[in-house]
């Protein structure tokens, strides 16, 4: 779920600064990148405490980011695994080619990596037969409890 919401945040911040321009007229660019995995998180520090987080899925979230385009957001193999899995959401997902057409990019300290461009998120929504069916289990569940509980009460 927290893959989905960050997605959905890169999304949103993306259309929102692609749409803002100074007084002057210049347009602003972003890039985002996001990888998924294990961290450790703490705070460092008694004068000024930070909360931190380690661990090289951090630093590999890092490296999307620095090697990312311009208005692009760059991702993980295992963030879109994640968004493919997604439940609420359909997330297009395009495997990141560079200029020659080679698939990946270069990443410093881990060479050459398989990443993604989340290009979109469309909302799923339920049908009004599932909704229903999921009302008429609820009470069948409901009816039943309520008469196994009414001999023992």
């Amino acid at each position: 779920e927290a893959a989905q919401k960050m997605a959905l945040f890169a999304l949103d911040a993306m259309k929102i600064v692609n749409e803002y321009q100074t007084d002057d007229g210049t347009n602003v660019c972003i890039r985002a990148g996001l990888a998924s995995g294990p961290c450790v998180a703490g705070v460092i520090g008694t004068a000024l405490p930070k909360y931190t987080l380690f661990g090289d899925t951090v630093n590999f979230a890092a490296r999307m980011e620095q090697t990312s385009l311009k208005t692009k957001i760059q991702i993980s193999p295992s963030t879109q695994r994640m968004l493919l899995d997604a439940p609420a959401y359909e997330f297009e997902c395009e495997e990141r080619r560079d200029d020659s057409g080679e698939l990946g990019v270069e990443i410093k300290g881990k060479g050459r990596q398989y990443t993604y461009w989340v290009k979109s998120a469309k909302k799923l929504t339920a049908s009004p037969n599932t909704d229903k069916i999921k009302a008429e289990t609820a009470k069948e569940v409901v009816n039943d409890f309520m008469e196994q509980l009414g001999d023992k009460v």
